[in-house]
């Protein structure tokens, strides 16, 4: 049971579910973020399995006054390990920042993110467009859990975080889809926005691409396959792991953001996945290409819109997002002084959670993983 002394009892919490898979909690009477860690300290276990069976936490009220507060929360609170899937070597914020910035500017473009220390990242900033939806680093099977997400600073219009629970989305599919997808690996593989010299290759052979160089100096680069769908691992519910980054997704992507995000002023393509030659394929577990027509992608891109909800951020709140149940995306609107901050948080491999039930066996069984 947790424990009930007046600074760390649950009973200071209000606590209302305001979405299918979105939980608020905020201060009865004490809103500082000393008398938070100290609640979230003494309830760890209910959180995390909150988490899991909701998919996110919001905690509004507490108002942390910098980031350093913030990554107190989700490490002495929570007792989360922080693990960027784009700074998995701890770097420190500096290295980090310049890391990321070379790294886009070799893939072609990006959403470049500021690190303010090694794993504390500000977001990119707000643009004329809707993001493809993605679990954060989904672009690998090794990616984080849980992400949080501080808000010091809104923006003055729109710019909300969109969130989905793909565990919905995988049900509402139909069944020879559902069957498709799940014993489907996702595959990824770059080319290179300019011709690749030395250096890259020194900074690239530490990385996890493999490495083809072209005749005329660019580069193919590849990444082993990841799951396509994977179960959350206290519930076994099977959930679709989209990154929608790439150019081959992103005019589907965009059409149906355009159709399901109606009166929200114009609706332009993702920068990033317009300016980066990122191919998204299918394959299966021997490495042979399955077909993914544009109708399909069409079909998942309009189920995760249609059940989206758009986060709209208030100064000071925190967010607990699990990484596998929850894919995210930003949607557009006004830049401003919005200040969304980042922690990425414990490790998790995919791989070790791919949809495993047999094409001919009922989704029912999924709940027995």
């Amino acid at each position: 049971m947790p424990n009930s002394t007046h600074h760390t009892s649950l009973d200071q919490l209000n606590a209302v579910n305001s979405h299918d898979f979105v939980t608020i909690y905020s201060p009865k009477t004490t809103a500082d973020v000393a008398t938070l860690i100290n609640i979230l300290q003494y309830n760890r276990d209910y959180f995390i399995e909150q988490i899991a069976l909701r998919g996110v936490l919001l905690f509004r009220g507490f108002s942390p006054s910098n980031p350093t507060e913030f990554h107190d929360i989700i490490t002495q609170g929570l007792g989360l390990e922080p693990w960027n899937a784009f700074n998995t070597q701890n770097m420190p914020a500096m290295v980090g920042s310049w890391m990321r910035k070379y790294t886009e500017n070799l893939l072609g473009a990006g959403d470049y993110r500021r690190y303010l220390e090694k794993n504390t990242v500000q977001l990119g900033p707000v643009e004329s467009s809707v993001q493809g939806p993605h679990t954060e680093g989904g672009i690998r099977s090794e990616r984080s859990r849980y992400i949080a997400l501080c808000c010091f600073e809104p923006a003055p219009h729109l710019a909300e975080t969109g969130m989905v629970d793909l565990h919905q989305v995988y049900k509402e599919l139909p069944e020879t889809t559902r069957q498709k997808y799940h014993k489907a690996w996702n595959r990824f593989y770059y080319i290179t926005g300019r011709k690749v010299h030395v250096l890259d290759k020194m900074l690239l052979a530490k990385s996890p691409f493999t490495v083809i160089t072209r005749k005329d100096g660019f580069a193919h680069l590849a990444l082993p396959p990841c799951p396509m769908v994977c179960s959350v691992p206290e519930t076994g519910d099977l959930c679709l792991q989209p990154w929608a980054f790439a150019k081959n997704t992103n005019d589907t992507a965009h059409a149906s953001a355009v159709a399901n995000f109606t009166g929200r002023g114009e609706i332009l393509k993702d920068s990033t996945a317009d300016g980066m030659n990122l191919t998204w394929e299918l394959c299966d577990d021997k490495g042979q290409s399955i077909a993914w027509s544009a109708s399909e992608q069409r079909e998942m891109f309009d189920r995760i819109f249609e059940r989206a909800f758009l986060m709209a951020w208030q100064k000071g709140d925190i967010a607990l997002v699990d990484n596998i149940r929850i894919g995210h995306w930003r949607m557009n609107g006004e830049q401003g002084n919005r200040k969304l901050v980042q922690i990425q948080a414990n490790a998790f491999n995919a791989d070790l959670y791919q949809a495993q039930i047999p094409p001919n066996l009922p989704l029912q069984r999924e709940a027995s993983f």
